[in-house]
């Protein structure tokens, strides 16, 4: 019966074996799952932070062709500010060589009257013929050369106000129309790039379905992982439970060889037990609720950020982490936030995050497009934090919020 009992008992040792073998496969096939769901996650990220900079960059393009065209607005209000004064000096011209051919036409009228009959058919010709002695003849000469001078200045400067006003009107109007067609260009380039920001920011939007997607599958990949764990833990406990009574069936059959047997694990368990370091707790990172390696990005944003999760990962993997914990993940900078910094990734064009394990921060402030960030790591001065820094195109970066 000792036998039997033995042999069902190595059996059914040998049975939960298989399973909790089984059940370990599960586990490292799901883990396996979740990394490459974290990977596929965490290039997702890396194409939203490159479709944000490009749709930042068409926006400021936008911003600028805007300006540009309102410029170009107010350029064609004076232009035709000015067409419309030069327009009213030429018919002012017009008005005056009318009043001086008037005025001329009077002056022959009181000549006819006052030199009478024509002889010669000139009527300046017939005022000076007339003359009643030389003295008057002098005087006519005198007074129809004046008359003559004077017109022909006059008439002279009217036309040439009038030529000048219709020259700078004539530059007026090729100015006018340069603008205006160099405004459609820019209507037409603004319409275009309008068009590629809308393409972009559906883009975007795709992405952040995807990481929404991916989400999901992390979570029930998680939540398979946590059962395939304790499917282990439970065949392990059985195991040990079955082996446990093994063990003490072979300790009834010989008593005294078990006792000896005992004395002998206690003393080696004590033994080992004196060489097990515990450490005076005096080294770095001995931080209760931190699990992070002490002098790294990571170490000091839970710090200062204790409600981030102990299992996140590398800094790079924060964002896809944070956002399958359900934490809010976008590219809305915020006090307070912790800012993620992809592998490679530009630090607002200071340094490089490195390129496998990338980089975290935590958000001080923010100023317009520019934020002002802590931070830990070997590469600082002081591992431990806190490392201060402003870098610009915040809109760029992903960002955790509480």
């Amino acid at each position: 019966m000792i036998t039997s009992t033995v042999a069902l008992s190595m059996l059914a040792v040998s049975v939960l074996n298989t399973t909790t073998a089984v059940s370990a496969d599960a586990v490292s096939d799901t883990q396996n799952a979740i990394n490459t769901n974290k990977s596929e996650t965490d290039k997702l990220l890396k194409d939203i932070a490159s479709a944000n900079a490009d749709n930042i960059k068409l926006q400021e393009q936008i911003s600028d062709n805007t300006e540009k065209i309102e410029k170009l607005k107010t350029d064609i209000d004076q232009s035709n500010e000015k067409i419309d004064k030069l327009n009213g000096q030429i018919e002012g011209a017009k008005v005056e060589v009318e009043k001086r051919t008037e005025a001329l036409k009077g002056q022959l009228v009181a000549l006819q009257k006052k030199s009478g009959d024509t002889v010669s058919g000139n009527i300046y010709l017939d005022f000076v013929i007339n003359s009643e002695n030389f003295s008057d003849l002098v005087s006519r000469t005198f007074t129809v050369n004046k008359l003559n001078q004077a017109n022909k200045e006059a008439l002279n400067d009217v036309k040439e106000a009038k030529d000048q006003y219709t020259s700078l009107l004539n530059e007026q109007e090729k100015t006018k129309a340069n603008l205006q067609s160099d405004k459609s260009e820019l209507e037409t380039k603004q319409n275009d790039l309008k068009s590629m920001k809308e393409k972009s920011d559906q883009q975007q939007a795709d992405l952040n379905k995807k990481i929404e997607d991916n989400k999901a599958t992390l979570v029930a990949l998680q939540s398979q992982y946590e059962e395939a764990a304790n499917a282990v833990k439970l065949a392990q406990d059985k195991a040990n439970a079955t082996a446990q009574v093994a063990d003490a069936k072979k300790e009834n059959k010989n008593d005294n060889k078990a006792t000896e047997n005992k004395t002998t694990s206690e003393a080696t368990s004590s033994s080992n037990a004196g060489s097990i370091s515990q450490g005076d707790g005096s080294a770095h990172g001995i931080v209760a609720g931190n699990t992070y390696p002490w002098g790294q990005c990571t170490w000091y944003v839970k710090q200062v950020a204790p409600w981030a999760g102990n299992n996140w990962g590398n800094g790079g993997q924060w964002g896809s982490s944070a956002a399958a914990a359900g934490f809010r993940v976008d590219h809305s900078p915020a006090a307070g936030s912790i800012i993620v910094f992809l592998p490679g990734q530009s630090v607002g064009g200071q340094w490089t995050a490195d390129g496998a394990y990338g980089h975290v921060a935590y958000v001080e402030s923010v100023n317009g497009n520019s934020v002002t960030i802590s931070q830990g790591g070997m590469g600082f001065s002081n591992p431990a934090g806190p490392n201060t820094q402003t870098i610009s195109g915040a809109g760029s970066y992903i960002y955790i919020h509480r």
